[in-house]
């Protein structure tokens, strides 16, 4: 039997942290929620084809990577709109990230047969 964590895992998570990282330029950088929203379920999605067995572990990866990045390592806006439409690209992209996680792992398993 495979190690859990073995070194696929590994890359993959060097994938899921550059992942994260234009995912949170993204949320800081976007005038729209389209834009993080969209990236968040695409890159989710593709975590969850990569690993459909652990893209779970990856996307609780993401997850706290983006929010401790927004938390911890960015300046908030300066006006009530702006932070507003971070926070809901923030948190919106944490849900979607999940969602599209499982899609994408579902979707590989079927393919798969």
């Amino acid at each position: 039997m495979d190690s859990f964590f073995d070194r696929r895992l590994g890359l993959n998570a060097l994938l899921t942290l550059g992942s994260s990282l234009v995912l949170l330029f993204i949320i800081k950088a976007a005038d729209v929620i389209h834009w993080p929203y969209l990236y968040a379920a695409v890159s989710a999605a593709i975590i969850g084809f990569i690993e459909p067995r652990k893209g779970w572990l990856l996307a609780i990866f993401q997850t706290v990577l983006i929010w401790v990045g927004y938390t911890f390592f960015t300046d908030a806006p300066q006006t009530g709109g702006e932070r507003e439409l971070e926070q809901f690209s923030l948190y919106g992209s944490i849900a979607l990230t999940f969602i599209g996680s499982f899609v994408g792992g579902i979707l590989k398993r079927a393919l798969a047969g």
